[in-house]
């Protein structure tokens, strides 16, 4: 056995090495280097983990599902993670990066350089951005490596998924962003929350709380309640079917906008907003029948 110079016998005894230890040395240094960046890639991915770890040790053969339970297929579910609604500067930013993959597939840095940088839209930012529209099944973004100078350089390549090519200017984009943790400096934490959030009285903040719940407890309820709730659980039992997260079938304003409508023909079905031709084919039928029943 030998490192960085030193040998090791089967006695336990300690030997000088030969001056040629240093080259070995450097090249472990460099492989534990690369393992660890590829662990920061996983997690930092934005696509279905089980997919990505089935793809990683060398299986071509699999499917590659999604596997639906994770934090990239199931948002919703997620503990450990949060996620907010897309801000209208980001709902905008979206939709030029669409356009731009209408011609094949980009790099995310090269995206970001002809898209965003301009903009003001930092690269953290930017592919938080790329996330939000994976998870939306909008983009599918993929691994992949250049070389450059003997090493082999990874990067992220993202291209349009088939239900991409439904989407226009029209169509709501429902995306999701998972938020990131503000850092800060230790012992500083409180008097930098303070200075964004100036906080009321306790007594004044559990005031207003009573308040909002006596004014929730006698807001009557919606009268399509039981029809939202008959389209959810149809919803559920699709998602799944597919192996996709709930949001993938159809989104909760979506839902809410049927049951308040009642669509009974195509055109009528159309003219909900965020519902398109694909998803009248296929879901239709079904959608009638469930608004018959609640009838």
């Amino acid at each position: 056995m030998d490192a960085c110079g030193v040998t090791i016998d089967a006695a336990d005894n300690l030997g000088r090495d030969t001056e040629d230890w240093r080259d070995s040395y450097l090249a472990q240094g460099e492989q534990k280097k690369a393992q660890i960046e590829a662990m920061i890639r996983y997690a930092q991915s934005s696509q279905c983990r089980m997919s990505s770890l089935v793809r990683h040790f060398g299986d071509t053969t699999d499917s590659q599902k999604a596997c639906g339970i994770c934090d990239f297929c199931a948002p919703e579910n997620c503990a450990a993670q949060r996620f907010r609604a897309a801000t209208e500067t980001e709902q905008m930013a979206a939709r030029p990066i669409l356009d731009a993959l209408r011609g094949g597939g980009r790099s995310a840095g090269k995206l970001h350089t002809e898209l965003c940088q301009k903009n003001g839209l930092d690269r953290d930012t930017f592919e938080e951005l790329l996330g939000a529209m994976a998870r939306a099944g909008l983009i599918r973004l993929a691994d992949a490596v250049f070389e450059k100078d003997g090493k082999q350089i990874p990067y992220r390549k993202a291209s349009l998924t088939r239900d991409a090519e439904y989407v226009d200017e029209d169509t709501p984009l429902e995306l999701s962003i998972r938020e990131t943790a503000v850092p800060t400096e230790k012992g500083s934490r409180r008097k930098k929350v303070a200075a964004v959030v100036k906080k009321a009285p306790r007594k004044k903040r559990a005031k207003e709380r009573l308040s909002r719940m006596a004014v929730e407890a006698e807001a009557p309820a919606r009268p399509d309640s039981t029809v939202e709730s008959m389209l959810k659980a149809w919803r559920l039992a699709q998602a799944k079917k597919s192996r996709v997260p709930a949001f993938r079938i159809m989104s909760d304003r979506v839902l809410l906008a049927i049951a308040e409508n009642r669509p009974q023909t195509a055109a009528e079905l159309l003219g909900i907003p965020g519902i398109g031709i694909k998803a009248v084919e296929k879901y239709g039928a079904q959608i009638y029948r469930i608004l018959n029943e609640a009838r």
